[in-house]
Protein backbone atom coordinates (compact mmCIF):
# COMPACT_ATOMS: atom_id res chain seq x y z
CA UNK A 1 0.00 0.00 0.00
CA UNK A 2 1.68 3.53 -1.19
CA UNK A 3 1.88 6.20 1.74
CA UNK A 4 0.30 8.85 1.21
CA UNK A 5 1.82 12.16 -0.04
CA UNK A 6 1.54 15.37 0.83
CA UNK A 7 -0.36 18.16 -0.95
CA UNK A 8 2.62 19.97 -2.39
CA UNK A 9 5.07 17.34 -3.43
CA UNK A 10 7.73 19.78 -4.81
CA UNK A 11 7.52 21.82 -1.32
CA UNK A 12 7.59 18.79 0.73
CA UNK A 13 11.07 17.58 -1.30
CA UNK A 14 12.76 21.03 -0.78
CA UNK A 15 12.15 20.47 3.09
CA UNK A 16 14.71 18.10 2.72
CA UNK A 17 18.38 19.27 3.95
CA UNK A 18 20.23 21.51 1.87
CA UNK A 19 24.08 19.93 1.17
CA UNK A 20 26.65 21.91 1.78
CA UNK A 21 28.32 22.79 -1.97
CA UNK A 22 27.15 24.59 -4.86
CA UNK A 23 25.50 27.30 -2.18
CA UNK A 24 25.00 30.01 -4.61
CA UNK A 25 23.65 27.29 -6.95
CA UNK A 26 21.39 25.41 -5.04
CA UNK A 27 19.77 28.56 -3.39
CA UNK A 28 18.70 30.25 -7.13
CA UNK A 29 17.29 26.60 -7.83
CA UNK A 30 15.18 26.78 -4.27
CA UNK A 31 13.89 30.37 -5.13
CA UNK A 32 12.75 28.98 -8.42
CA UNK A 33 11.01 26.45 -6.80
CA UNK A 34 9.73 28.68 -3.56
CA UNK A 35 5.51 28.06 -4.26
CA UNK A 36 5.77 25.91 -6.99
CA UNK A 37 3.33 22.59 -7.25
CA UNK A 38 3.21 19.98 -9.70
CA UNK A 39 3.25 21.08 -13.73
CA UNK A 40 -0.50 19.99 -14.50
CA UNK A 41 -2.01 19.79 -17.98
CA UNK A 42 -3.15 23.31 -18.34
CA UNK A 43 0.32 24.29 -18.84
CA UNK A 44 1.48 24.03 -22.42
CA UNK A 45 4.78 21.78 -21.51
CA UNK A 46 2.98 19.16 -19.79
CA UNK A 47 -0.15 19.33 -22.22
CA UNK A 48 -0.08 15.67 -22.64
CA UNK A 49 1.52 14.36 -20.04
CA UNK A 50 -0.96 14.38 -16.43
CA UNK A 51 1.83 13.93 -13.41
CA UNK A 52 -1.16 12.90 -10.68
CA UNK A 53 0.37 9.47 -9.98
CA UNK A 54 3.31 11.27 -8.65
CA UNK A 55 1.03 12.41 -5.86
CA UNK A 56 -0.19 8.72 -4.64
CA UNK A 57 3.38 8.41 -3.00
CA UNK A 58 5.71 10.09 -0.71
CA UNK A 59 9.41 9.84 -1.93
CA UNK A 60 12.58 9.78 0.14
CA UNK A 61 15.79 9.41 -0.24
CA UNK A 62 17.01 6.31 0.45
CA UNK A 63 20.52 4.64 2.39
CA UNK A 64 19.11 1.32 2.21
CA UNK A 65 21.16 -1.37 0.90
CA UNK A 66 19.75 -3.04 -2.78
CA UNK A 67 20.69 -6.26 -2.61
CA UNK A 68 19.85 -7.13 -6.35
CA UNK A 69 22.01 -4.23 -7.29
CA UNK A 70 24.65 -6.04 -9.11
CA UNK A 71 21.94 -8.78 -11.25
CA UNK A 72 20.42 -5.35 -12.45
CA UNK A 73 23.75 -4.52 -13.82
CA UNK A 74 24.29 -5.08 -17.96
CA UNK A 75 27.69 -6.30 -20.29
CA UNK A 76 29.44 -3.22 -19.87
CA UNK A 77 33.59 -3.59 -21.06
CA UNK A 78 35.47 -0.94 -20.25
CA UNK A 79 35.08 1.69 -17.30
CA UNK A 80 31.63 1.48 -15.38
CA UNK A 81 31.18 4.32 -12.83
CA UNK A 82 27.75 3.26 -10.60
CA UNK A 83 25.66 4.76 -8.54
CA UNK A 84 22.80 3.43 -6.36
CA UNK A 85 19.80 5.87 -5.24
CA UNK A 86 22.01 8.70 -6.20
CA UNK A 87 24.64 7.73 -4.46
CA UNK A 88 28.13 6.74 -5.77
CA UNK A 89 28.50 2.94 -5.44
CA UNK A 90 31.97 1.62 -5.24
CA UNK A 91 31.64 -1.84 -4.92
CA UNK A 92 29.45 -1.77 -8.12
CA UNK A 93 31.99 0.19 -10.40
CA UNK A 94 35.11 -0.62 -12.29
CA UNK A 95 37.72 2.02 -12.19
CA UNK A 96 40.71 0.09 -13.18
CA UNK A 97 40.23 0.60 -17.12
CA UNK A 98 39.58 4.51 -16.45
CA UNK A 99 42.17 5.56 -19.49
CA UNK A 100 45.17 7.51 -18.64
CA UNK A 101 44.35 11.48 -18.60
CA UNK A 102 40.29 10.99 -18.12
CA UNK A 103 39.96 12.18 -14.61
CA UNK A 104 37.08 11.43 -12.66
CA UNK A 105 35.87 13.48 -9.77
CA UNK A 106 33.05 13.17 -7.68
CA UNK A 107 31.16 16.82 -8.10
CA UNK A 108 31.19 17.39 -4.54
CA UNK A 109 34.96 17.84 -4.65
CA UNK A 110 35.17 19.22 -7.95
CA UNK A 111 33.66 23.05 -7.95
CA UNK A 112 36.53 24.63 -10.28
CA UNK A 113 36.94 21.84 -12.34
CA UNK A 114 33.33 21.65 -13.80
CA UNK A 115 32.66 24.02 -16.42
CA UNK A 116 29.70 25.73 -16.99
CA UNK A 117 28.26 23.54 -14.00
CA UNK A 118 24.46 24.45 -13.38
CA UNK A 119 24.29 26.55 -16.68
CA UNK A 120 23.38 24.15 -19.20
CA UNK A 121 20.72 22.98 -17.19
CA UNK A 122 19.79 26.27 -15.54
CA UNK A 123 17.62 27.21 -12.92
CA UNK A 124 14.24 28.37 -13.47
CA UNK A 125 13.29 26.04 -16.15
CA UNK A 126 12.24 22.53 -15.32
CA UNK A 127 10.81 22.07 -12.01
CA UNK A 128 12.85 18.43 -11.57
CA UNK A 129 15.92 19.87 -12.67
CA UNK A 130 15.56 22.50 -10.07
CA UNK A 131 14.81 19.78 -7.44
CA UNK A 132 17.88 18.42 -8.57
CA UNK A 133 19.60 21.05 -8.45
CA UNK A 134 18.96 22.17 -5.16
CA UNK A 135 18.95 18.76 -3.51
CA UNK A 136 21.26 16.69 -5.05
CA UNK A 137 23.78 15.03 -2.97
CA UNK A 138 26.69 13.73 -5.15
CA UNK A 139 27.63 13.12 -8.75
CA UNK A 140 30.15 12.54 -11.68
CA UNK A 141 32.44 14.75 -13.38
CA UNK A 142 33.80 13.86 -16.42
CA UNK A 143 36.57 15.68 -18.36
CA UNK A 144 38.63 14.16 -21.12
CA UNK A 145 41.75 16.19 -21.95
CA UNK A 146 42.56 18.54 -24.97
CA UNK A 147 43.22 16.43 -28.01
CA UNK A 148 42.79 12.20 -26.34
CA UNK A 149 40.81 10.23 -27.79
CA UNK A 150 39.30 7.53 -25.81
CA UNK A 151 39.13 4.38 -27.19
CA UNK A 152 37.50 2.53 -24.31
CA UNK A 153 34.00 2.96 -23.59
CA UNK A 154 33.20 5.07 -20.38
CA UNK A 155 29.92 3.73 -18.94
CA UNK A 156 27.86 5.70 -16.46
CA UNK A 157 24.92 3.62 -14.55
CA UNK A 158 22.81 4.91 -11.98
CA UNK A 159 20.53 2.08 -10.78
CA UNK A 160 17.36 2.49 -8.37
CA UNK A 161 15.72 0.39 -5.61
CA UNK A 162 12.55 1.65 -3.77
CA UNK A 163 9.17 0.18 -3.08
CA UNK A 164 5.12 0.90 -2.98
CA UNK A 165 5.53 1.29 1.07
CA UNK A 166 9.18 2.94 1.18
CA UNK A 167 9.04 4.73 -2.57
CA UNK A 168 12.97 6.40 -2.93
CA UNK A 169 13.65 9.73 -3.99
CA UNK A 170 17.12 9.76 -6.41
CA UNK A 171 19.10 12.47 -7.75
CA UNK A 172 21.60 11.61 -10.65
CA UNK A 173 23.30 14.48 -11.49
CA UNK A 174 26.30 14.06 -14.20
CA UNK A 175 28.88 16.36 -15.70
CA UNK A 176 30.82 15.76 -18.90
CA UNK A 177 33.27 17.91 -20.15
CA UNK A 178 35.28 17.30 -23.57
CA UNK A 179 38.22 19.80 -24.14
CA UNK A 180 39.61 20.74 -26.97
CA UNK A 181 40.12 17.73 -29.96
CA UNK A 182 39.13 15.50 -27.47
CA UNK A 183 36.86 12.09 -28.39
CA UNK A 184 35.15 9.66 -26.67
CA UNK A 185 31.78 7.13 -26.25
CA UNK A 186 29.51 7.51 -23.20
CA UNK A 187 26.80 5.20 -22.15
CA UNK A 188 24.41 7.03 -19.79
CA UNK A 189 22.00 3.98 -17.87
CA UNK A 190 19.20 4.36 -15.45
CA UNK A 191 17.71 1.49 -14.69
CA UNK A 192 16.42 -0.28 -10.87
CA UNK A 193 13.46 -2.37 -9.51
CA UNK A 194 10.20 -1.33 -7.43
CA UNK A 195 8.88 2.43 -7.06
CA UNK A 196 10.88 5.26 -7.20
CA UNK A 197 11.40 8.91 -8.52
CA UNK A 198 14.33 9.35 -10.28
CA UNK A 199 15.21 13.14 -11.48
CA UNK A 200 18.45 12.86 -13.04
CA UNK A 201 20.43 15.87 -15.21
CA UNK A 202 23.18 15.68 -17.50
CA UNK A 203 25.32 18.80 -18.56
CA UNK A 204 27.48 18.25 -21.84
CA UNK A 205 30.08 20.98 -22.62
CA UNK A 206 31.83 20.27 -25.92
CA UNK A 207 34.95 22.89 -26.83
CA UNK A 208 36.18 22.94 -30.11
CA UNK A 209 36.82 20.17 -32.37
CA UNK A 210 35.61 17.27 -29.91
CA UNK A 211 33.18 14.71 -30.47
CA UNK A 212 31.10 12.32 -28.33
CA UNK A 213 29.22 9.64 -29.22
CA UNK A 214 26.32 9.53 -25.88
CA UNK A 215 24.13 6.44 -25.69
CA UNK A 216 21.49 7.56 -23.16
CA UNK A 217 19.61 4.36 -21.92
CA UNK A 218 16.41 4.79 -20.02
CA UNK A 219 15.32 0.78 -18.75
CA UNK A 220 13.53 1.81 -15.32
CA UNK A 221 11.19 -0.35 -13.61
CA UNK A 222 7.71 -0.33 -14.66
CA UNK A 223 6.22 0.82 -11.75
CA UNK A 224 9.29 3.91 -11.38
CA UNK A 225 9.26 7.45 -12.51
CA UNK A 226 11.55 8.89 -14.33
CA UNK A 227 11.57 12.91 -15.22
CA UNK A 228 15.36 13.72 -16.77
CA UNK A 229 16.45 16.69 -18.39
CA UNK A 230 20.06 17.21 -20.54
CA UNK A 231 21.76 20.40 -21.44
CA UNK A 232 24.82 20.49 -23.83
CA UNK A 233 26.88 23.15 -25.44
CA UNK A 234 28.84 22.70 -28.68
CA UNK A 235 31.56 24.81 -29.83
CA UNK A 236 33.47 25.14 -32.92
CA UNK A 237 33.38 22.12 -35.33
CA UNK A 238 32.73 20.02 -32.31
CA UNK A 239 30.37 16.82 -33.12
CA UNK A 240 27.67 15.21 -30.39
CA UNK A 241 25.81 12.12 -31.18
CA UNK A 242 23.35 11.60 -28.84
CA UNK A 243 21.07 8.34 -28.87
CA UNK A 244 17.96 7.95 -26.63
CA UNK A 245 16.63 4.63 -26.05
CA UNK A 246 13.39 4.50 -23.62
CA UNK A 247 12.15 1.27 -22.59
CA UNK A 248 11.31 1.42 -19.20
CA UNK A 249 8.85 3.58 -16.42
CA UNK A 250 5.27 4.31 -15.70
CA UNK A 251 6.46 7.62 -16.48
CA UNK A 252 9.54 9.01 -18.50
CA UNK A 253 10.66 12.60 -19.75
CA UNK A 254 13.39 13.62 -20.94
CA UNK A 255 14.07 17.89 -21.74
CA UNK A 256 17.37 17.52 -24.14
CA UNK A 257 18.00 21.34 -24.34
CA UNK A 258 20.92 21.69 -26.59
CA UNK A 259 23.26 24.91 -28.13
CA UNK A 260 25.18 25.05 -31.15
CA UNK A 261 26.93 27.99 -29.64
CA UNK A 262 29.83 28.12 -32.29
CA UNK A 263 29.83 27.72 -36.58
CA UNK A 264 30.33 24.26 -38.15
CA UNK A 265 29.05 22.69 -35.22
CA UNK A 266 27.31 19.24 -35.69
CA UNK A 267 24.74 17.65 -33.62
CA UNK A 268 22.86 14.28 -34.42
CA UNK A 269 19.93 13.81 -32.08
CA UNK A 270 18.04 10.04 -32.41
CA UNK A 271 15.64 8.60 -30.28
CA UNK A 272 13.59 5.58 -29.94
CA UNK A 273 10.49 4.72 -27.57
CA UNK A 274 8.97 1.66 -27.18
CA UNK A 275 6.46 1.41 -25.29
CA UNK A 276 3.05 -0.85 -24.00
CA UNK A 277 0.61 -1.25 -21.04
CA UNK A 278 0.09 1.84 -19.83
CA UNK A 279 3.17 3.79 -20.43
CA UNK A 280 3.77 7.02 -20.88
CA UNK A 281 7.11 8.54 -22.36
CA UNK A 282 7.13 12.40 -23.10
CA UNK A 283 10.63 13.97 -25.38
CA UNK A 284 10.71 17.62 -25.43
CA UNK A 285 13.34 18.86 -27.22
CA UNK A 286 14.61 22.03 -27.86
CA UNK A 287 17.77 22.93 -30.10
CA UNK A 288 19.12 26.43 -30.53
CA UNK A 289 21.14 27.73 -33.75
CA UNK A 290 22.71 30.57 -32.32
CA UNK A 291 25.13 31.21 -35.07
CA UNK A 292 26.09 30.66 -38.47
CA UNK A 293 27.18 27.56 -40.47
CA UNK A 294 25.91 24.77 -38.11
CA UNK A 295 23.68 21.25 -38.78
CA UNK A 296 21.13 19.39 -36.88
CA UNK A 297 19.62 15.95 -37.80
CA UNK A 298 16.90 14.58 -35.50
CA UNK A 299 14.93 11.45 -36.19
CA UNK A 300 12.62 10.62 -32.95
CA UNK A 301 10.72 6.95 -33.36
CA UNK A 302 8.04 5.90 -31.09
CA UNK A 303 6.35 2.14 -31.19
CA UNK A 304 3.42 1.90 -29.15
CA UNK A 305 1.06 -0.80 -27.83
CA UNK A 306 -1.70 -1.29 -24.98
CA UNK A 307 -2.89 1.54 -23.66
CA UNK A 308 0.28 3.24 -23.86
CA UNK A 309 0.89 6.91 -25.03
CA UNK A 310 4.20 8.88 -26.90
CA UNK A 311 4.32 12.24 -26.42
CA UNK A 312 7.25 14.31 -28.83
CA UNK A 313 7.47 18.05 -28.80
CA UNK A 314 10.23 19.08 -30.70
CA UNK A 315 11.74 22.60 -31.51
CA UNK A 316 15.05 23.61 -33.45
CA UNK A 317 15.56 27.45 -32.75
CA UNK A 318 17.15 29.13 -35.32
CA UNK A 319 18.31 32.29 -33.73
CA UNK A 320 19.16 35.85 -35.65
CA UNK A 321 21.98 36.13 -37.72
CA UNK A 322 22.40 31.47 -38.09
CA UNK A 323 22.47 31.66 -41.90
CA UNK A 324 23.66 28.66 -43.53
CA UNK A 325 21.87 26.66 -40.68
CA UNK A 326 20.98 23.02 -42.17
CA UNK A 327 18.45 21.37 -39.50
CA UNK A 328 16.23 18.61 -40.68
CA UNK A 329 13.66 16.57 -37.92
CA UNK A 330 11.65 14.34 -38.59
CA UNK A 331 9.24 12.38 -35.58
CA UNK A 332 7.59 8.67 -36.57
CA UNK A 333 5.34 6.22 -34.56
CA UNK A 334 3.97 2.99 -35.33
CA UNK A 335 0.73 2.32 -33.74
CA UNK A 336 -0.01 -1.20 -32.52
CA UNK A 337 -3.20 -0.64 -30.58
CA UNK A 338 -6.07 0.87 -31.25
CA UNK A 339 -6.07 2.11 -27.32
CA UNK A 340 -2.39 3.57 -27.69
CA UNK A 341 -1.66 7.04 -28.69
CA UNK A 342 0.93 9.58 -30.12
CA UNK A 343 0.94 13.45 -29.44
CA UNK A 344 4.13 14.17 -31.87
CA UNK A 345 4.61 18.55 -32.46
CA UNK A 346 7.75 18.92 -34.04
CA UNK A 347 8.55 22.74 -34.56
CA UNK A 348 10.56 25.18 -36.69
CA UNK A 349 11.04 28.32 -35.32
CA UNK A 350 13.15 30.79 -37.35
CA UNK A 351 14.56 34.11 -37.60
CA UNK A 352 17.07 33.90 -40.31
CA UNK A 353 16.54 33.58 -44.43
CA UNK A 354 19.24 31.61 -45.54
CA UNK A 355 18.61 28.37 -44.23
CA UNK A 356 17.94 24.72 -45.35
CA UNK A 357 15.08 23.68 -42.61
CA UNK A 358 12.46 21.05 -42.75
CA UNK A 359 10.44 18.78 -40.33
CA UNK A 360 7.60 16.75 -40.26
CA UNK A 361 5.51 14.26 -38.12
CA UNK A 362 4.20 10.81 -39.36
CA UNK A 363 1.97 8.37 -37.30
CA UNK A 364 0.56 4.94 -38.86
CA UNK A 365 -0.04 1.40 -38.34
CA UNK A 366 1.76 -1.87 -39.91
CA UNK A 367 1.58 -2.02 -43.61
CA UNK A 368 -0.75 -4.67 -44.79
CA UNK A 369 0.67 -5.54 -48.12
CA UNK A 370 3.92 -5.54 -46.10
CA UNK A 371 2.08 -8.21 -43.83
CA UNK A 372 0.25 -10.35 -46.62
CA UNK A 373 4.04 -10.22 -48.59
CA UNK A 374 5.68 -12.29 -45.68
CA UNK A 375 2.80 -14.67 -44.96
CA UNK A 376 2.91 -15.77 -48.32
CA UNK A 377 6.30 -16.80 -47.61
CA UNK A 378 5.97 -19.04 -44.89
CA UNK A 379 5.94 -16.27 -41.36
CA UNK A 380 2.78 -16.85 -39.04
CA UNK A 381 1.09 -13.64 -38.63
CA UNK A 382 2.37 -13.35 -35.38
CA UNK A 383 6.44 -13.68 -36.63
CA UNK A 384 5.50 -11.28 -39.70
CA UNK A 385 3.89 -8.73 -37.14
CA UNK A 386 6.78 -8.67 -35.34
CA UNK A 387 9.60 -8.71 -37.54
CA UNK A 388 8.33 -5.33 -38.92
CA UNK A 389 7.97 -3.99 -36.14
CA UNK A 390 11.46 -4.91 -35.21
CA UNK A 391 12.50 -3.30 -38.37
CA UNK A 392 10.93 -0.40 -37.73
CA UNK A 393 13.20 0.49 -34.51
CA UNK A 394 16.76 -1.20 -36.20
CA UNK A 395 17.58 1.70 -38.15
CA UNK A 396 17.83 3.68 -34.63
CA UNK A 397 19.29 0.69 -33.29
CA UNK A 398 21.89 0.47 -36.05
CA UNK A 399 23.86 3.89 -35.15
CA UNK A 400 24.78 2.42 -31.82
CA UNK A 401 28.39 2.50 -32.17
CA UNK A 402 28.90 -0.07 -29.06
CA UNK A 403 28.52 -3.59 -29.96
CA UNK A 404 27.96 -5.27 -26.61
CA UNK A 405 24.96 -2.67 -26.45
CA UNK A 406 23.93 -2.67 -29.83
CA UNK A 407 23.38 -6.65 -28.86
CA UNK A 408 21.54 -5.74 -25.71
CA UNK A 409 19.27 -3.38 -27.18
CA UNK A 410 18.45 -5.46 -30.44
CA UNK A 411 17.86 -8.53 -27.83
CA UNK A 412 15.73 -6.26 -25.50
CA UNK A 413 13.46 -4.70 -28.06
CA UNK A 414 12.85 -8.73 -30.30
CA UNK A 415 12.03 -9.56 -26.07
CA UNK A 416 9.07 -6.75 -25.92
CA UNK A 417 7.87 -7.14 -29.62
CA UNK A 418 8.00 -10.67 -29.54
CA UNK A 419 10.04 -11.53 -32.20
CA UNK A 420 10.64 -15.55 -31.53
CA UNK A 421 12.47 -16.94 -34.18
CA UNK A 422 14.65 -13.89 -35.78
CA UNK A 423 18.73 -14.27 -35.40
CA UNK A 424 20.02 -10.42 -35.58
Amino acid sequence: MAVAAPASLLGDLLALPRPGHWPDLRARAEAALEGRDLPTTREEAWKYTDLKPLREFAFRPSAAPAPGAPAMLPEAPGTRIAFLNGAFAPHLSNLSALPPGVRLLRLTQATEAAQGFGTLVAPGGDPFADLNTARFTEGALLVIPAGLRVETVLHVVFCNAGTAEAPALSLPRLHVVLEKGAQATLVEEHLGTGTYLSCPVAEVVLHEGARLHHERIQRESLEAFHLASLGARLEGHAAYALRTVHLGSRLGRLVPEITLAQSEAELELDGLALLDGSQLVDTHSRIAHAVPACRTRQLYKSIVDGESRSVFNGRIHVMPGAQQTDARQQARSLLLSERARVDAKPELEIYADDVKCAHGAAIGQLDPEELFYLQSRGMTPALARNLLTYAFAADVLATIPVPSLRRQLRKAVLERTHADGLEL
